[in-house]
């Protein structure tokens, strides 16, 4: 397999879709987690800082408050990764469990992802899941916030779960069902206790039947909750992780940005961008854009791209037209970016990225010309 600055072979994404958005913290919350005769859940644990942490991590029950949660705790040192394989067997002894989880840090901040896959006794073969990354307490929707989730669907050919971690005064939320033209089909409330963790299977809140390319729109009017989805295929049980704006709260646009970036297929990256006195000085990223196929569906470049690399600091208001730069690779190969977008006022964003590749050779050379279009979105996570 190729392995270089520029990407990783495209087989591994698809194993585990998710947007790699993630951002350290002293108080983390994964909105879902599960334990079956089929899925299974690996956690990891990773200090960036130089000393060692104590790490707790808490079982989080669904359908009920988590004021006590079981939990396990772990010293996690300088530059290490802790990886808890299993982790709600082997960790917490339960074979059939569904939840979430809570990490707690002592001594430093962590960054967690969870990979939720199967592996066991699965009708179709293979091993195949979802990243649910730790998404900061501070950056929950609380109260008078809202944020948005896209690419829900019903049909029979994808359905879509959603997910939802409260925080530790509860939740109350409305969860609109919007079209893309932003009229609303249906709405529902959701009450949760604290650390309460919540599934609506196959989007069972909403009695509507068939739908596609839906928006949920999460209205939070007391307490706090990370939200997410996954859309799942109905033939081959494959779930891609949907993700929304985390902590799109009112207040100065300087910050550090969590952002997914989608192709029409909802396959998506992501990272993150600081904004520091009104100008964007960093965007670190992953890229790949599974719409750019040979006719027969197969995609033309199977390459993940690190991008943001040649970018120099750039006001905000300058990306509301368009800003272009161009990432050059050691291996070979550039590709040059214009990326758009609008911060709004409760600070989430939504824009556009295009791609042109160029001096890519062989058996790269699909990664040469112009890149069908992607949505960037993201919000404010500090």
């Amino acid at each position: 397999m190729k392995r270089s600055t520029i990407a990783f072979a495209c087989l591994a994404l698809m194993m585990v879709s998710s947007a790699f958005a993630i951002s350290p913290s002293d108080d983390l919350l994964i909105a879902g987690a599960a334990r079956t005769n089929r899925w299974r859940s690996d956690l990891y644990i990773n200090n960036a800082g130089a000393s060692t942490v104590s790490v707790d991590v808490l079982w989080l029950e669904q359908e009920q408050a988590n004021p006590n949660p079981v939990s396990r705790t772990f010293d996690v040192g300088p530059d290490e990764t802790l990886i808890l394989d299993d982790v709600i067997l082997n960790d917490f002894g339960m074979t059939n469990a569904g939840g979430a989880f809570r990490i707690i840090v002592t001594g430093g901040e962590v960054t967690a992802n969870l990979l939720v896959f199967a592996g066991f006794n699965d009708p179709i073969g293979g091993t195949y899941g979802s990243g649910f990354e730790a998404i900061p307490a501070s950056a929950a929707t609380g109260a008078g916030e809202t944020t948005t989730l896209m690419g829900l669907a019903s049909t029979s050919s994808f359905y879509t779960n959603l997910f939802a971690l409260a925080g530790a005064d509860g939740v109350t939320m409305d969860l609109d069902l919007l079209d893309p033209d932003g009229e609303e089909l249906d709405t529902a409330t959701v009450t949760l206790e604290a650390y309460e963790p919540w599934l609506s299977f196959r989007t069972n809140l909403w009695d509507l039947g068939t739908f596609e390319n839906g928006t949920l729109l999460a209205r939070v009017s007391d307490g706090s909750a990370v939200i997410l989805g996954s859309k799942i295929d109905e033939n081959s049980l494959d779930p891609t992780t949907l993700e929304t704006a985390f902590g799109a709260g009112a207040g100065s646009v300087d910050g550090t940005y969590q952002f997914a970036v989608y192709d029409s297929l909802t396959f998506a990256s992501g990272g993150n961008l600081v904004i520091d006195e009104a100008v964007v000085e960093t965007i670190n990223g992953t890229y790949v854009n599974f719409d750019k196929v040979d006719g027969s569906d197969n995609p033309e470049c199977t390459l993940i791209f690190l991008w943001g690399i040649g970018l120099t600091p750039t006001a905000v208001e300058d990306f509301e037209s368009g800003v272009e730069f161009t990432d050059s690779y050691p291996d070979g190969g550039d590709m040059t970016w214009t990326v758009t977008f609008t911060v709004d006022d409760n600070l989430g964003f939504v824009g556009t990225v295009d791609a042109v590749g160029a001096n890519f050779t062989s058996p790269d050379t699909g990664c040469n010309g112009t890149f069908p279009t992607q949505l960037f979105e993201g919000g404010k996570s500090n």
